[in-house]
């Protein structure tokens, strides 16, 4: 059956590139239709490098992709984000031989964390990396933990290399439960804005071991920082590879190993979220020994991507996109807007489709007064309503207002003297940002 899937999938790609089509996700869905454990039979190349996590994984991932591909290797990637079974499916199906072989010297995924659960003894990857994990829609992928113990059982018979966010306790954890994988940590020092307070929803607040509470001596964001239990051995130590000596202004750090200066690199982001991505693509670079030249040369160009820190030009006005989809990450767009500086105007769009998860209780742990006061917001949406309710028990802005059409939406923030943002969930984000960009044309 699986030959059959393999060929199911080709003729679909076929046709729909004779109808204009790129693809997408059809082909794989197709496939996995008929053979359910497609993967499985897959001829993957030898760096196979895996990306899951909860925020964070489009970014690690391309940056890896790209540093990789500068540096000569034949890279194949899921750069766009089709992260789940059919997506990957996809993107194999069109990158292999009909002897199932990758035409890849690299393949790099970034893998949704229930789809890697679920079908990572069928991928020979060669390295994982996780990110981080915070609670993220619940009704599909379950409580946070859930997900964790199905990753943590995945792993069990797992023997490449494995990198691990030092900081992040959720992540940490499975350097004491994955015994045969060779375990690579990454962190950030602390940082001038590090706090040893958080007022933000905190997931990793007990101890995965003993289940006793942790500690933390600081926070870098949520309950990312460095932490300790009080009953057992379980803390975060030193990392294999650390993002050093972090110029905010000149944007660069030193990625150190062990306190020794592997190289400075520089980078095009700008918060503290970012750095961790930036150390963790490096070190995956550095230890499959990509030149250094490369990595800095991708990093220091690197563009997040659609509605990740996006500016849009309209009209000789600017609109900074975004994309939410979880506490953790909402809460630092909303610092970054909290910290610029004049009056400002935002439309929050907040839709409850599959992709978003329909449980939308996650935006009651988002610290909307982050934000300070702010001249109008108008809400939009599927739960137009709903995130109003919020903004408005948030008491950060007089004129709110909901408006469910997106053209008028636009119009009347375009309207507005101020600095302009939006904020969109998954399913409503390229419909927002494709009718932002018809209107500067």
């Amino acid at each position: 059956m699986h030959y059959l899937a393999l060929i199911a999938g080709k003729l679909i790609l076929v046709l729909l590139k004779i109808i204009g089509r790129n693809g997408g996700s059809l082909p794989g869905k197709i496939a996995v239709k008929i053979c359910p454990i497609l993967l499985k039979y897959f001829k993957y190349p030898q760096k196979t490098i895996l990306v899951t996590g909860t925020n964070g994984k489009t970014s690690t991932a391309n940056l890896i992709y790209q540093s990789f591909e500068k540096a000569g290797h034949k890279t194949v990637s899921n750069s766009r984000g089709d992260n789940i079974i059919n997506g990957i499916v996809s993107l194999l199906i069109k990158n292999s031989s009909l002897g199932f072989k990758i035409n890849a010297d690299v393949l790099v995924l970034e893998v949704d964390e229930l789809t890697l659960a679920k079908n990572l003894p069928y991928i020979n990857a060669s390295d994982i990396v996780i990110t981080n994990f915070f609670r993220d829609q619940l009704d599909r992928v379950g409580e946070m933990e859930t997900i964790i113990l199905k990753i943590q059982n995945s792993l069990l018979d797992y023997h490449g290399r494995l990198y691990l966010n030092e900081d992040d306790p959720n992540v940490n954890r499975f350097a004491h439960f994955v015994k045969n994988a060779e375990i690579i940590t990454f962190g950030v020092e602390k940082v001038p804005h590090s706090k040893e307070q958080s007022e933000d929803a905190k997931e990793g607040r007990f101890c995965p071991v003993c289940g006793n509470e942790l500690i933390h001596d600081y926070y870098q964001y949520s309950h990312i920082g460095k932490y300790h239990c009080i009953s057992c051995d379980f803390s975060s130590d030193l990392p294999d590879f650390t993002a050093e000596n972090i110029n905010y202004a000149q944007k660069s750090f030193d990625l150190v190993s062990k306190s020794n200066k592997i190289c400075t690199l520089h980078y095009n982001l700008s918060a503290t979220y970012h750095i961790y991505n930036l150390v963790a693509a490096s070190c995956v670079c550095i230890t499959n020994k990509v030149d250094e030249k490369a990595i800095d040369d991708v990093f220091s160009h690197f563009y997040l991507g659609i509605g990740r820190m996006e500016t849009i030009e309209v009209k000789n006005k600017k609109i900074l996109l975004n994309l939410v989809k979880n506490p953790a990450g909402a809460n630092e767009i909303l610092k970054y807007i909290g910290d610029e500086k004049g009056n400002k105007s935002l439309i929050f769009l907040l839709n409850d489709n599959f992709a978003d998860g329909k449980d939308i209780s996650w935006i009651w742990d988002v610290n909307f007064e982050y934000m300070g006061k702010l001249d109008n917001v108008i809400l939009t949406g599927t739960r137009a309503y709903e995130i109003a309710t919020r903004v408005k028990f948030a008491s950060i802005c007089e004129n709110i207002k909901v408006e469910k059409n997106i053209d008028k939406c636009i119009d009347t923030l375009l309207n507005f003297d101020t600095k302009l943002y939006v904020i969109s969930t998954y399913t409503g984000l390229f419909d927002i940002r494709k009718k932002i960009v018809e209107k500067g044309k």
